[in-house]
């Protein structure tokens, strides 16, 4: 019996092993087949991008072993090992860890970037992001946490696709697409630009997060597993998921392939502006926004708000004209380099019945890497010209409570430019020609959606797509798609009347823009599908005939000054013609060139033996190849350069520089910082000079300090700050004068005046302050005057600097005096024309009822100066009560 029994038990022990062995093959064989997963990406940029941090095979969780581990196998560890391996050793005998993340690999010889990092990091600045991969839902597109700006992805977009993968594009600064509720609710082809690159989120400068989950939700290396051995990250497929590679450049070890860089998107059409001072335009209530007239504002007139999180209190509103054709139209918002500094801003496209929210981050445009010229992409939207279609903007933003009270939500103007005419979608799927995409036969499979992933709150609209022409067939078909005419000659042949008349007042004059004289092909298709059963292909020529006779009209009603303008006239011709194309490869583009950038070599400068310099190189677009070299001098040198090489870059105290000017082959520089010289006389001006002067064009280089002062604006020759020179002193020797006044740094003690040495750097001047006894009993003269040392370079900046920072504490505490600010806070712009001084408040405005105010006391201060005969004063609208003419101006705000 008991044999029996044990038999029984042999024979049931045996068969189970069968069965978990039977099991445990058919496990292995289901991850077998669930890796081996058909190439799907494309590029997500155009142009080239820098390598920076990689996919960590060891823990691509952000949870840290101290080791990073790139997808060749090779290892950086963040303690050196012991023995040391074979190959490079660190910079620095024994020390393996740079921070943040990065550790040195040996078998690299440079430093690998970073520990539990869960995707790949490309280094773009504020270019445009493509959709990297075919997509049948938009799930996600905004801010992270819209009141955090400092977290995770910032603004992001996450696409996912059919076969079961998702994307992640993280720390944009504006998104062009909208998120659906499920898969399927859209198509999405690849290329189709999705917004522009930043730095929101945790970043610590402008580059693309790209991650890549698969259907089980966990983030994968698209470029695969390349080591020995198996993949210590057992969620990763071997295979790269690269159709083809991102273009890359180098500034150490190549760990990424690198493939050949796609275009940038073609330049668009002129289109239909419609600006904030025409009748296109309308605002909610009556006069809520503030003017300002600044060159960089179309039609040099802007509106701006102070935002809010709460409910808006002022409406903006774009209309989209009536009289246009209908069809598909690329939408771009014009972003004003004053006034505009919303991290937040929020535009909605109000279209075919239907609303759809982007939104941008107005601060960091325009910019000089690709949105030069303020205009931004928000997305391609249907219109049918049926009237109720309009972009809309109001003062409730995404910002951050902590800094909304400093920033500006700016309105300015929107363009509308024809892409092409929509048609109903066929009864049955379409299968067109396939492109150079492989037919690929895609299983979905169940997507896990990460719990860190906000919910999607709006619709998506139907987009284009920057490549040429989408054709291709899926199998299963989703969501069927046609090839739509790419081909368009638009011939408009345009007659105007050049009286059109713009004042900075409110008149809303028509403003709409004809397509210059000339034959455009377009290429561009654009494939938008809004539902899984609607496709969009072109239809007939249209050709319209409309001419209209200018005349002059006077608009007294909603004008804040009636002005006449008069409608230009045009005659418009385009013709159409749907020509079926193929899509073409990505093709290498001309647009970058390798750059010089100087550095120091630490080991010398240290040493006093020159030469100092050292030269590394850059990538850099080559329509801004001066303003790369500067830029990529002030971000310093790369890691191996700085720990390999020992280079370092010389500051003197700036921080960067606010703007580059090149005229008759000189280029001038205007630095931002303060100027701390050190006695050396090689410079960071010597390093500018080498950095500008490798450009034929540019032949002289003049640097101005912060303060916009060098020692010979004028003339064919080289020019640096003052602080500078050789001829410098560094510090005034200090000695006491009798006479009781504020030092130039604060003390809790009475002192005197710091008098330096004669010399010809330093002036002494007055400051007029207000004696607080007969200011409290109303007995005139109120102002009291005290002395400054101030430098020559910058004497009447110089005093109201002093005045703002208010009384020392001698003046305040021993002599009584006080400073009237009336709620400014400060001063953002001194021009002095003709010997009239223009002063432009910062603050708000806060009269107190007083005839005597801080007016009076900012006359004073500068009419002390011969050169200044009158003072205009203006508030933070940058409105004064008579801004022309010989005279004496203030707000209003401060009249009696």
């Amino acid at each position: 019996m008991i044999r029996s029994i044990n038999k029984k038990y042999f024979v049931a022990i045996i068969f189970c092993g069968i069965l978990l062995t039977t099991r445990g093959a058919s496990a292995h064989a289901e991850r077998a087949l669930a890796q081996a997963i058909t190439p799907f990406l494309y590029p997500p940029y155009p142009g080239t991008a820098s390598q920076e941090s990689i996919f960590d095979h060891s823990t691509p969780n952000y949870t840290f072993d101290n080791r990073v581990l790139a997808f060749t196998g090779d290892v950086a560890n963040k303690n050196c090992p012991s023995p040391e391996p074979a190959g490079a050793p660190p910079p620095q005998p024994g020390v393996c860890n740079a921070g943040s993340g990065g550790y040195w690999s040996y078998s690299l010889g440079d430093w690998v970037f970073y520990d539990g990092h869960d995707g790949v990091d490309y280094g773009i600045a504020y270019r445009p992001i493509y959709a990297a991969a075919d997509a049948d839902q938009i799930v996600y597109a905004g801010w992270w946490d819209p009141q955090n700006h400092k977290i995770n992805l910032g603004i992001y977009v996450r696409l996912h696709h059919s076969n079961g993968y998702s994307t992640y594009y993280g720390h944009m600064s504006s998104v062009s697409v909208q998120a659906c509720s499920s898969p399927g609710c859209t198509f999405v082809p690849h290329g189709e630009m999705l917004g522009i690159s930043g730095t929101t989120g945790n970043s610590s400068g402008p580059h693309l997060h790209l991650t890549v989950r698969n259907p089980a939700g966990k983030s994968v290396d698209p470029y695969g597993w390349r080591g020995t051995g198996a993949d210590p990250w057992v969620n990763n497929q071997r295979e790269s998921l690269w159709v083809a590679y991102p273009a890359l450049v180098y500034s150490g070890a190549k760990i990424y392939p690198s493939g050949p860089a796609l275009n940038f998107p073609p330049a668009p059409a002129i289109g239909f502006v419609v600006d904030d001072g025409s009748f296109g335009f309308d605002e909610t209530p009556d006069e809520c926004w503030n003017d300002i007239a600044h060159g960089s504002a179309q039609g040099g007139v802007m509106r701006y708000s102070r935002p809010r999180t709460t409910a808006p209190t002022c409406t903006a509103q774009w209309n989209f004209p009536q009289d246009s054709s209908v069809g598909l139209y690329s939408v771009y918002v014009r972003i004003p380099a004053t006034r505009a500094t919303s991290e937040g801003a929020v535009y909605t496209v109000h279209h075919a019945g239907r609303s759809d929210q982007v939104v941008v981050n107005q601060a960091v445009f325009p910019n000089i890497y690709y949105v030069t010229d303020g205009w931004v992409y928000i997305g391609s939207y249907n219109f049918t010209s049926a009237g109720g279609e309009y972009i809309e903007l109001t003062n409730r933003t995404q910002d951050e409570p902590a800094t909304i009270a400093d920033l500006f939500v700016g309105a300015d103007a929107v363009r509308f430019v024809f892409q092409g005419n929509t048609t109903p979608t066929p009864s049955t799927p379409v299968t067109v020609t396939p492109t150079i995409t492989p037919s690929i036969t895609r299983t979905p499979t169940i997507t896990v959606t990460p719990s860190q992933t906000p919910t999607p709150t709006i619709s998506r609209t139907p987009t284009i797509t920057p490549t040429p022409t989408v054709t291709r067939t899926l199998t299963p078909s989703r969501t069927p798609t046609i090839t739509r005419t790419p081909t368009a000659t638009i011939t408009p042949s345009s007659t105007r009347t050049p009286t059109l008349t713009v004042t900075p007042s409110r008149t809303r004059t028509p403003t709409a823009t004809t397509t210059p004289s000339r034959t455009r092909t377009a290429t561009r298709t654009p494939t938008a599908t809004a539902t899984p059963s609607q496709t969009r292909t072109p239809s007939v020529t249209v050709t319209p005939s409309h001419t209209r006779t200018p005349t002059l009209t006077i608009t007294p009603s909603r004008t804040r000054t009636p002005t006449a303008t008069a409608t230009p006239s045009r005659t418009r011709t385009p013709t159409r013609t749907p020509t079926l194309t193929r899509t073409r490869p990505p093709t290498t583009t001309p647009s970058f060139k390798m750059i010089d950038v100087y550095f120091v070599n630490r080991a010398r400068y240290n040493a006093n033996t020159p030469p100092f310099e050292v030269k590394g190189t850059r990538w850099a677009r080559s329509n801004m190849l001066p303003q790369a070299a500067l830029n990529e001098y002030f971000k310093g040198p790369g890691a191996t350069e700085r720990f390999n090489f020992g280079w370092i870059a010389l500051y003197n105290g700036f921080t960067g520089y606010s703007r580059l000017e090149i005229r008759d082959g000189i280029a001038h520089v205007f630095l931002t910082g303060v100027c701390a010289p050190d006695g050396r006389d090689f410079n960071i001006a010597d390093l500018i000079n080498l950095n500008l002067k490798q450009f034929p064009e540019i032949r002289f280089v003049k640097i101005y300090d912060q303060n916009g002062q060098t020692q010979d604006p004028n003339g064919l020759s080289d020019s640096v700050p003052f602080c500078l020179s050789e001829f410098f002193t560094p510090s005034p020797t200090i000695t006491l004068t009798p006479t009781p006044t504020r030092t130039p740094t604060k003390t809790p003690t009475p002192t005197h005046t710091r008098r330096p040495p004669p010399t010809l750097s330093f002036v002494k001047v007055n400051v007029y302050f207000v004696s607080k006894a007969r200011y409290n009993a109303n007995t005139p003269p109120f102002e009291v005057a005290g002395v400054r040392w101030v430098r020559t370079n910058n004497v009447i900046g110089n005093v109201l600097d002093e005045y703002f920072k208010g009384p020392g504490a001698t003046e305040q505490f021993t002599f009584g005096w006080i400073a009237l600010y009336n709620g400014f806070t400060g001063y953002s712009r001194l021009a002095i024309r003709d010997g009239v001084a223009h002063i432009f408040l910062k603050g708000h405005c806060m009269p107190n009822g007083r005839d005597f105010n801080i007016a009076d006391l900012i006359m004073l201060n500068l009419k002390q100066f011969p050169e200044i005969q009158f003072v205009k004063i203006y508030d933070e609208n940058g409105t004064t009560q008579d801004p022309n003419g010989l005279s004496d101006s203030i707000p209003a705000c401060l009249q009696p």
